[in-house]
């Protein structure tokens, strides 16, 4: 694993990486000088598509507002990121991301609990837009996001006037998912079989559809937790399916991702559906390729995209 400091003072060794903190002058909004803490950010080579993300920090002091936090997502170009970790300045425990500023997603415990040169083991399991954050082994945050994130690199963001240690950094990745929406019946089972699933896997995407997991009597629960964990959706809408279309709007309440798939004889979307973007698909031999290049299209373009909303001023 390879470390490069974007902000800050760190000192890198093979098993350790230390933050070097220290006070730091700023203005305020009324162009007052104050005294804050520094801000330090290092990243790593280790891409990361979701599974787990371990490290063990310890504070030499605690303070007000200082934190470190594993990063999960990060955006180079905007300098923008998400993340879980450990203080901050009313709680204990956060998962929050950086968009131009800060936006707290879930925190829980807090501040005063925590303690100078202890080792915290932090485990971050992070899939599709659903975050878990564990302390000790104990889950103590758990949170899906209003949007889904595409692989990233990984990083440590550290904010002290002191030093803080973070040591025994681990990637353990698993490959993204895309849950796929559709009628279970011939010809969509080719369909997912010879076009979904290839395309899919050029990308590092592992398709799933919910038969393969469930069976018969799909529950509420199930469909929130397989679009939670799914990078995007992919949603066959040419026969008239209430499931299909119940996921789709799902997805699209969740702000999560959906690329719909149609037979081109279709004469025309579902009016509730309209409004949104296809890719129609002529099912046959001859137009099996011009199918698999639109669903690359489609893939890349939402891999690529940022996927952080911009900040909102008040």
């Amino acid at each position: 694993m390879k470390w490069i400091v974007i902000e800050g003072d760190f000192e890198v060794r093979k098993q350790q990486i230390t933050f070097k903190g220290a006070d730091t002058p700023y203005i305020d909004n009324q162009g007052r000088q104050q005294i804050g803490n520094k801000v330090g950010l290092i990243m790593n080579n280790q891409y990361f598509a979701g599974g787990e993300i371990t490290a063990a920090i310890e504070f030499s002091k605690i303070g007000e507002t200082n934190a470190c936090e594993i990063i999960f997502y990060y955006d180079p170009a905007q300098r923008w990121f998400a993340s879980a970790g450990v203080g901050g300045p009313h709680h204990g425990y956060f998962i929050r991301h950086w968009n131009g500023q800060w936006v707290v997603d879930a925190s829980a415990g807090s501040k005063s609990n925590l303690l100078p040169n202890r080792r915290y083991d932090l485990k971050v399991r992070f899939r599709g837009s659903h975050v878990e954050l564990s302390i000790d082994g104990v889950e103590v945050l758990a949170t899906t996001l209003p949007f889904s994130l595409p692989p990233s690199q990984t990083g440590i963001h550290c904010i002290d006037n002191h030093d803080i240690k973070i040591s025994d950094f681990a990637v353990l990745t698993t490959p993204g998912r895309a849950f796929v929406v559709m009628q279970f019946s011939s010809p969509f089972n080719e369909i997912y079989e010879e076009v979904i699933k290839g395309v899919c896997r050029e990308f590092g995407i592992e398709a799933h559809r919910a038969d393969e997991t469930y069976g018969p009597g799909l529950i509420i629960a199930d469909v929130v937790r397989e679009i939670a964990d799914s990078e995007f959706v992919i949603a066959e809408i040419t026969p008239a399916n209430p499931n299909v279309y119940y996921e789709i709007g799902y997805a699209h309440a969740t702000n999560k991702p959906t690329i719909l798939l149609a037979d081109s004889n279709l004469e025309k979307l579902p009016f509730d559906i309209s409004g949104f973007r296809a890719l129609f698909y002529e099912n046959s031999i001859a137009g099996k390729r011009r199918f698999e290049d639109g669903l690359r299209k489609h893939v890349s373009a939402i891999l690529q995209k940022t996927p952080i909303p911009t900040r909102r001023n008040p």
